[in-house]
């Protein structure tokens, strides 16, 4: 076991927010004019390479196989079609709107161990939640005539991403971090060319839909332009990933886990920079709540001893 060091893991935790936050730029640019399945598949092949090099050169052996097949095949589904949620999302909505939205992940996975898991959790932090999802109506729209569709799109990620999340908890006394991380990108890799392929045998290429349209597009490779970006975006996600695990190895979870909405700054002042976004007072203030929410839900667990939404990363 590493030696702790809450310093060292909170550098790590802003290096990981950060690795993840240009990579989700890098994404939102390339689905301009590419396909989001497209993207995901390439991140994947780029990032399992290199994380095999990065077990090769430190040593370390690499474990491809599960103890657990079923929950495995199931996690990865749910992890990547909440993840193709997202990127919906992030093509419609603002950079902060989207990831403020993601955000409410504790709440889910707050909700769902008590259901699946049967953690016991108090009256406190119900009434957290409530507070924590009034901050999201407060962003969506208050009175409901305003309402954006795109929006459900990264709840509905934050939704299936703590569903993942929960099988890990389970699954992680067999499984490591790395193997698990290793199956999402090998199951991306199978599943967007099929998933694509049944899209164009379909025609929903030419639907009419603008959710299907934008999802099946015809895939690229051959603009230098787009290939960096897609190598940029595999280099992000592996080293935002290292950076998360080894900020969770080193340091505290309770004070490490807070340290993640450090993204929300970085999605306000990149929104704002590339695209010229502005945020509404409204909108921050429905961020303030979130964020208030999440970190009073890792503050509980603290003081209860109880590791349910702080021993994984958001992301």
């Amino acid at each position: 076991m590493a030696k702790e060091n809450n310093f060292l893991a909170i550098a790590y935790i802003l290096m990981g927010m950060t690795a993840f936050a240009f990579q989700d730029t890098a994404v939102r640019l390339l689905a301009v004019d590419i396909s989001i399945l497209q993207v995901m598949f390439a991140r994947s092949v780029i990032a399992i390479v290199l994380l095999v090099l990065f077990f090769y050169f430190t040593g370390q052996k690499l474990i491809w196989t599960t103890h657990y097949p079923k929950l495995t095949i199931f996690r990865t589904i749910m992890f990547i079609f909440a993840f193709v949620f997202y990127y919906i999302g992030l093509a419609y909505l603002s950079f902060a709107v989207t990831t403020a939205l993601f955000f409410t992940a504790p709440f889910f996975i707050t909700i769902f161990s008590s259901i699946f898991l049967k953690e016991k959790v108090g009256i406190i932090r119900w009434l957290t939640i409530i507070y924590g999802f009034a901050g999201v109506m407060l962003i969506v729209s208050p009175d409901f005539e305003t309402i954006n569709i795109f929006m459900i799109f990264p709840i509905l990620c934050a939704a299936g991403y703590s569903g993942s999340m929960i099988i890990i908890k389970y699954t992680s006394n067999e499984d490591n971090v790395y193997t698990q991380t290793l199956h999402v990108y090998i199951a991306t890799i199978i599943l967007c060319p099929i998933i694509t392929y049944s899209g164009f045998y379909l025609d929903m290429d030419n639907s009419g839909n603008e959710i299907l349209e934008f999802l099946f597009r015809y895939w690229s490779f051959n603009d230098a332009t787009t290939l960096l970006m897609l190598f940029l975006v595999g280099v992000c996600v592996i080293f935002g990933f290292v950076f998360i695990f080894n900020a969770y190895r080193y340091g505290k979870p309770y004070i490490v886990a807070p340290f993640e909405y450090v993204f929300l700054i970085w999605a306000v002042l990149l929104g704002w920079f590339i695209w010229s976004e502005t945020v509404s007072l409204r909108t921050i203030i429905g961020i303030l709540i979130i964020v208030s929410a999440g970190i009073f839900i890792l503050y509980r667990e603290k003081i209860k001893e109880q590791e349910i939404t702080t021993d994984q990363p958001l992301r």
